[in-house]
């Protein structure tokens, strides 16, 4: 056997890393949002402010997608990297003047 064909038949673990990586990204997000919404339910009960936890999740989402952006240069991720900077940094605004 040559030595160019051991190359082709050897499995490429770099080339599973990203995919990795893109799965741990997707249940990150699917934990975050739902500690998100088991909180956001248990603070409106009890009649608590939100928009700490607003600040956080909004950020979170807008900076997660502004990297998308830099990777894709897609619209759509633009628009939705923007909306989650912009949402957050006026949910961390109402946070700071409501506890001030």
């Amino acid at each position: 056997m040559k030595d160019d064909e051991l190359l082709n038949e050897t499995p490429n673990p770099k080339s599973e890393q990203p995919v990795i990586a893109d799965k741990s990204q997707e249940f990150g997000l699917l934990g975050l949002t739902t500690m998100f919404i088991i909180l956001i339910g248990y603070n409106l009960f009890k009649g608590l402010p939100i928009s700490d936890l607003n600040a956080m999740f909004w950020g979170y989402l807008g900076m997660a997608f502004v990297i998308k952006y830099r990777q894709e240069k897609t619209t759509t991720n633009l628009i939705i990297a923007i909306g989650g900077v912009v949402a957050s940094i006026s949910a961390l605004a109402n946070y700071i003047l409501s506890t001030w």
